[in-house]
């Protein structure tokens, strides 16, 4: 016995449609800040110097992924996915427009801090 598929129950046609859609759009978001990062390393380094400490900009990022996994998890079994989601955005965005804004090395390290803490699509919960 075969189950016929509905074309309107799957991608973003169906109900969980706008779910996936932001989904995709905070996925993007990341995407686009790390190869915006890879590729504009050599003019960051040159405009704010600090050649040394250009490898933070990376690992703080991911650190305070790996720090905030947990905490965003919980709140968002608490609270519910859809705030976590809109406020990761928020704060990924905050943090890069900080980062855009940034004078020297170490305040681009803290605002990519901020960056790495928004809850994202890196550990949505299912």
């Amino acid at each position: 016995m075969t189950a016929s598929v509905d074309r309107a129950s799957i991608g973003l046609r169906s109900e969980r449609g706008p779910i996936l859609g932001a989904l995709m759009l905070a996925t993007g978001l990341i995407a686009i800040d790390a190869t915006i990062l890879a590729t504009a390393v050599p003019s960051i380094v040159r405009d704010l110097g600090s050649y040394q400490q250009f490898p933070w900009l990376f690992s703080v990022y991911l650190l305070a992924q790996a720090v905030s996994v947990p905490i965003y998890s919980r709140f968002a079994d608490t609270v519910g996915r859809k705030p976590i989601i809109l406020l990761g955005i928020a704060l990924f965005l905050l943090g890069s427009i900080l980062c855009g804004f940034a004078w020297s090395m170490p305040a681009l390290i803290v605002f990519r801090i901020i960056q790495g803490s928004a809850p994202g699509p890196s550990r949505r919960c299912r």
